[in-house]
């Protein structure tokens, strides 16, 4: 009698691995094809330094709740001259967190004159500690963690951006 391979089983195992990985690669995949920074157009970020330095970035703009709440979750990769404006309605105390983000960033908090009235440098991946202003501000920034002090960017540093122009 001739006898039959035993190799038949290790399918499902090896199929169910291979399906894992997939889902796994997927998740991330569909995490940024729905991540507001390919979604969104891009627009156009000057910050000008208290010592006079000026830096262009490219940003996406969120206004919505579900925008906002996406942030940068899932991305792996931000571009240099990238980032993401959050914008609210009115002034406020607004907190912030790293969950789900894998790019550790730099946020500024800035007020609804476009002034930065805080600067928080290289926040933590994966993070849920809360990340807040001290005042009331209208805006958070957030741009590639080291960006601020590469560039010289501080407190009092001036944002030249639509959602300042259109008070």
């Amino acid at each position: 009698m001739k006898r039959i391979s035993n190799h038949a089983s290790t399918y499902p195992t090896v199929s169910i691995v291979a399906l894992i990985a997939l889902l796994t690669v997927w998740s991330s995949i569909e995490g940024q094809i729905r991540s507001p920074l390919y979604l969104n157009e891009l627009e156009t970020l000057v910050v000008q330094t208290t010592e006079g330095l000026s830096a262009q970035f490219r940003v996406v703009t969120v206004t919505t709740d579900a925008d906002q709440a996406q942030g940068l979750m899932h991305i792996r990769h931000l571009p240099i001259d990238r980032g993401m404006l959050f914008s609210y309605s009115r002034s406020q105390i607004l907190s912030m967190w790293m969950k789900n983000t894998h790019v550790p960033l730099d946020m500024w908090f800035v007020d609804q004159r476009g002034q930065i009235q805080k600067v928080v440098p290289h926040t933590v991946p994966h993070s849920l500690d809360s990340i807040k202003s001290d005042t009331p501000v209208r805006v958070v920034i957030e741009v590639n963690a080291g960006l601020s002090a590469l560039l010289g960017v501080t407190k009092g540093a001036v944002i030249n951006h639509r959602v300042f122009q259109q008070r």
